[in-house]
């Protein structure tokens, strides 16, 4: 960042009564917004650094002697808008990738568009994988690089009676936004083409008896089992129903993508993914997984491949408009509109009016195939 740039984006934080850290004059950083403490959450900051290495190797003297550097949080700190206020008040931070999640991400929203100033101090935020309807147009300052729920249980609900010729259909959905809005999408969806849905039904997340809800499917008999939860969530309530005897097709949402580390258990379940390194065409894709894998040593999930490429999207705006936080939001919000569609390891980025991302491939994907 130019001393100048610095002692703007200083004079900007003063003026709105925030003391922003001291800023290197020699880095820019790209923020990574999530709860530390929550397990899983090392692929998105691996995604991140590949992306910032790859800049700094692209930036052929764009940035003068300053470098592009990852910006973690504090490793004990987890409130979503404390994580805001932080990277709001960091001059040397021009975005941020994150937050993983729907809920945590409008928490902090009104933090990073400095609502409280008219937005006189914002700072993009591209979220990788939060996907509730209830981001869409949120505010000028937010993006996101997933599909929403919206697009997402549609899809699904469109496999469920084309491709599995499935009329009838249970739906256990974490008691959230995430489930709820996925719910909703998908049942709306899913009558619309003529599907039943016998159960619509909620569960607590470290309250819930799966064994009486495995009973209740063992019941009910649904051609397929939705699933908008946790990763976490989906092992206990697959182990239960086959404690049941209970082999209906099963169907996570995105959140389940992590049930890949239990294939040995759970073969050929479902899940919905953004991004999937063994269906993966694009050269792209293709550049990323091998720059990834032999960063990291394993292959790389979607929340690396999609806060991969919210990270090249922001470093991409610095090198082309400079390191102005106002200049950066707007380079995000050209992208196909006025500029290009970006292609990126996760498919194209693009952006309709309400900063969602459009033309993106949702994938039904099965462990471990």
């Amino acid at each position: 960042m130019s001393g100048s740039r610095a002692l703007l984006l200083a004079s900007l934080l003063v003026a709105a009564g925030c003391a922003p850290r001291e800023a290197a004059s020699n880095e820019i950083a790209i923020a990574v917004a999530l709860n530390p403490q929550r397990p899983g959450m090392q692929s998105i900051y691996n995604g991140v650094q590949l992306a910032v290495n790859e800049l700094n190797a692209q930036s052929r003297g764009k940035l003068g002697s300053a470098r592009l550097i990852m910006l973690k949080g504090a490793a004990d700190v987890s409130d979503p808008v404390r994580i805001a206020d932080v990277f709001r008040q960091d001059a040397r931070v021009v975005g941020v990738v994150g937050h993983p999640e729907s809920g945590t991400t409008l928490a902090a929203i009104d933090q990073y568009a400095d609502a409280a100033n008219d937005g006189e101090n914002g700072v993009v935020v591209i979220s990788p994988t939060g996907t509730s309807p209830a981001l869409s147009g949120a505010n000028r300052w937010l993006f996101r690089v997933c599909p929403s729920d919206v697009q997402s249980s549609r899809a699904v609900a469109r496999y469920l009676l084309d491709s599995l010729g499935a009329r009838r259909a249970s739906i256990i959905y974490r008691n959230d936004a995430y489930g709820k809005d996925w719910a909703k999408s998908f049942a709306d969806s899913y009558r619309a083409g003529n599907g039943v849905v016998v159960q619509r039904d909620p569960y607590l997340q470290g309250a819930t008896a799966w064994d009486a809800y495995a009973g209740y499917l063992k019941l009910l008999k649904p051609d397929a089992v939705l699933f908008p939860g946790s990763q976490e969530d989906a092992l206990l309530a697959l182990r239960a129903m086959r404690a049941a005897g209970i082999d209906t097709p099963f169907i996570g949402g995105d959140a389940t993508a992590g049930l890949e580390a239990n294939a040995q258990e759970f073969p050929g379940v479902r899940y919905t993914a953004f991004f999937l390194a063994r269906r993966a065409t694009s050269p792209e894709a293709k550049t990323f997984i091998a720059a990834y894998t032999a960063a990291y040593k394993e292959e790389p999930d979607q929340r690396a491949a999609l806060a991969y490429d919210a990270a090249m999207l922001i470093g991409r705006g610095v090198l082309e408009v400079g390191a102005n936080r106002a200049n950066v939001r707007d380079y995000v919000e050209s992208i196909g509109r006025e500029r290009s569609a970006m292609a990126g390891a996760a498919g194209p980025i693009a952006f309709d009016d309400k900063h969602d991302a459009v033309n993106k491939p949702i994938v039904i994907a099965r462990v471990g195939r």
